[in-house]
Parts: C-alpha cells; sequence; structure tokens
C-alpha cells in the first residue's frame, strides 16, 4: 500500500529542536557535564514533533480524520463559511498527541480565508479550507490553534488538487480542528471516540443522483 513520504520528525520542528539542542550543548560544556540531563529537552521536542508515515486510505467517498484526538463534537451544524446546511465535527488535539495534518478527502482546494467571527472559541482566528471532491461535494477543514501557541503551517495552495490522506501542515501543542461535511453524509463517528489522522473514517459521502 502507499504510505506519504515525510520525515519521521516533522521538518517544521527541526529548527527548534536543533535550536534547544545547541543551547544544551553549550551549557553543558561551559558550566558542567552534570547537566547532561537537559538533553531530555530537544529529545521530548523529537518526540512531539513525530511524524510517522501513514499508509494512504482507498475509499473515494471515505472522509477520514485530518488529526489525531478525540472527537468532542459530532452535530449537525450550520457551514458558517458557505451558509449551508452541514454536520460538524470538532477534534480536540492534546499536547502530546501527533500533530499533522492530513486531507480528509481527495478533490481541489477552491478557497482558503480567515474565520472572521468565531463567536464559540475564543483561542484565535482559524485557517479555513475548502476542498471541492470529483463528486462535487464540499468538504471545510477549519484549523484553530491553540490559546498558547498560536502557530500552524498550512501548506494547502488554491487550485492544488491534494489526495485523500495526504499531509497538508501541522498545528502544534494543542489545538481544535473543526470539520464540516454535506448534511447528507452516513456519520460513522462519535463524540468521545479516539480518531488517527488519515486512518480513522469520520463519514462517508453519498453519491448524487
Amino acid at each position: 500500500m502507499a504510505v506519504s513520504r515525510h520525515p519521521i520528525i516533522a521538518k517544521e520542528g527541526w529548527s527548534l529542536i536543533l535550536f534547544t539542542g545547541i543551547i544544551v550543548a553549550v551549557l553543558q560544556h561551559y558550566l558542567s557535564s552534570y547537566l547532561a540531563f537537559l538533553w531530555s529537552v530537544p529529545l521530548l521536542l523529537a518526540w512531539l514533533y513525530r511524524d510517522p508515515h501513514r499508509p494512504l486510505p482507498s475509499d473515494p467517498l471515505g472522509l477520514v480524520s485530518p488529526v489525531n484526538g478525540k472527537v468532542i463534537v459530532a452535530e449537525a451544524h450550520p457551514d458558517p463559511f458557505l451558509g449551508r446546511d452541514a454536520f460538524l465535527f470538532r477534534i480536540s488535539i492534546s499536547l502530546t498527541d501527533i500533530y499533522s495534518i492530513r486531507s480528509v478527502t481527495e478533490g481541489k482546494i477552491i478557497q482558503q480565508w480567515l474565520d472572521p467571527e468565531d463567536d464559540d472559541d475564543d483561542r484565535s482566528l482559524a485557517h479555513a479550507i475548502q476542498i471541492k471532491t470529483d463528486e462535487d461535494d464540499d468538504v471545510m477543514i477549519v484549523l484553530r490553534p491553540g490559546r498558547f501557541f498560536k502557530q500552524l503551517s498550512c501548506d494547502a495552495v488554491i487550485g492544488q488538487r491534494i489526495g485523500q490522506g495526504h499531509r497538508c501542515g501541522i498545528i502544534p501543542f494543542g489545538a481544535c480542528v473543526d470539520i464540516f461535511i454535506p448534511a447528507a453524509s452516513t456519520i460513522q463517528a462519535k463524540v468521545g471516540d479516539s480518531v488517527a489522522a488519515g486512518i480513522t473514517q469520520l463519514a462517508s459521502l453519498k453519491h448524487h443522483a
């Protein structure tokens, strides 16, 4: 089975890991060899930025989780971006979950924007991505950085085709992701479920007549 090709430690964390490693090396060299325990800091960062390879899903109508975490909302909810009836999954990412973001479905990236008025989440402005499938369904991924580390990296480009389960960015140190899918989808995941990015199927699209 095909596997997405990315380093086992996310490239977005390399500079932070290298910087902390240099600081620890300097402290240990000039102050004391007893500071060797400080190497646990860059090692911890390397673990936090782990990015294991994932087998790419093969169900063209399946909608997979974009992140590792836990489903905290699964309900019918209006899509504030596209102005339609939709079903909302909200997934909470803990500080120790894998931070990589993967595409929910295969399709074309139509639009990206910041959430202008977010009335139910005070974390920060959210980065939203609209993906249109080959069956003409729209899926929204809304990335909401954590309260204390308001940073994310998204490689998605408008007009680009993206494969189901392909890595498209990172959202580190505790965050939340919303997925708005067509209201008529067959729902499979529920509140309380632990989900894995690119593996766990949240729902399935229905063919248009």
